[in-house]
């Protein structure tokens, strides 16, 4: 329950074929040794360029890098300076069309610096390095995109919910990873979260599935404070020691939150006392509202007891919560959560009255 409270002259289609050429005949390793960029053009032109603010292509990126044949990836392509008036046009192209297919050009509109199309792949019977280059005028960049065949399908599944959170930078918050197995099968799995940003920890509670593997995890995820906003794409693996499956989470970072804090209280009304919480928000405004129960001190996500809230959206400044259905029972404890915020694992054994 709740109340209130970058010259010489050389054309572009030779300089796309040159590369295209390389990349065919044993240009892989350049390829596949990362993203790559360059330009026709001397010394003076660069200076001039840098001067007048001409634009020039300056990487190529995908999201993912590493995928299965059928499924698709986004391409972002990016400049050195916001494109003009008019937009820019840039080509793209694929070293082998018949797996990556991309579109011929991307555009980038009046004012932006990269754009993001997707490019969808065909399945393929052996892992394959696919490059993908993007021209404009005397500039190019380009990258690689490893496609995989399809693996042999585990006895177990792992998924991410949500597979997407926003947390702001400073702040923290979880999602949930859970397991399941085909009948029969029975070993533990270790769960992994790989691709992790810079400046973001991701802790697995608990960090193995126990025997037969099927269960729940939460990943609790902290942004520091220096972690810049935007999307972070990672990755939470589950093992047995000889099959893995994965599943994808997605981290976007905001700039701001509704900054709560959270004390842990009991609730009395009419003789009882009820597990609650009081919060205030340093941001005011409407938030997401959820909240779980557990039995025992630990919010161990095996013991689950109740849950209120499930994201409503609630007009936050400073409010009282509190479950109804545990009436006097301290042997229990709850994790509170508003927009991106979360408390720490309240143990209702140790808290003082509301």
């Amino acid at each position: 329950m709740l109340i209130p409270h970058e010259h010489t002259y050389v054309s572009r289609i030779v300089l796309a074929a040159a590369l295209l050429g390389l990349a065919g005949r044993g240009s892989a390793q350049l390829m596949n040794s990362g993203n790559f960029s360059g330009a026709v053009a001397t010394q003076r032109d660069r200076a001039t360029d840098t001067l007048t603010g001409r634009a020039r292509m300056a990487s190529v990126t995908l999201s993912p890098a590493h995928i299965t044949g059928g499924d698709s990836t986004e391409i972002t392509v990016s400049l050195t300076e916001p494109a003009p008036d008019d937009g820019i046009a840039v080509q793209l192209i694929s070293s082998g069309a018949s797996i990556v297919a991309t579109p011929a050009t991307v555009t980038i509109s009046f004012g932006q610096t990269s754009a993001t199309v997707v490019a969808l792949t065909s399945p393929v019977v052996a892992a394959t390095t696919v490059a993908i280059t993007a021209l404009y005028g005397d500039t190019v960049a380009g990258t690689s995109l490893t496609v995989a065949a399809p693996e042999t399908k585990a006895p177990f599944t792992v998924a991410v919910r949500p597979a997407t959170v926003t947390i702001a930078a400073g702040q923290s918050g979880s999602v949930k990873v859970i397991t399941k197995v085909t009948a029969g099968y029975s070993n533990a799995l270790q769960l992994t979260v790989s691709n992790v940003p810079a400046g973001v920890t991701v802790t697995l509670d608990p960090p193995v599935i126990p025997a037969p593997g099927a269960g729940t995890s939460i990943a609790d995820i902290a942004v520091s404070g220096s972690v810049a906003p935007g999307k972070y794409p990672m990755e939470v693996t589950a093992s047995d020691g000889q099959t893995s499956e994965s599943a994808k989470l997605t981290l976007k970072v905001g700039s701001s939150g509704p900054g709560a804090t959270f004390q842990g209280c009991w609730y009395q009304k009419n003789g009882d006392r009820y597990q609650g919480v009081e919060i205030s928000v340093a941001k005011p405004g409407t938030y997401p509202f959820d909240a779980v129960l557990y039995y025992g001190t630990t919010c161990n996500p095996n013991d689950w007891a109740d849950e209120i809230g499930f994201g409503t959206p609630v007009q936050f400044g400073e409010w009282i919560f509190w479950f109804s259905a545990f009436p006097n029972q301290s042997d229990m404890s709850a994790f509170w959560y508003v927009g991106n915020d979360r408390s720490q694992c309240v143990n209702y054994t140790a808290v003082p009255d509301c």
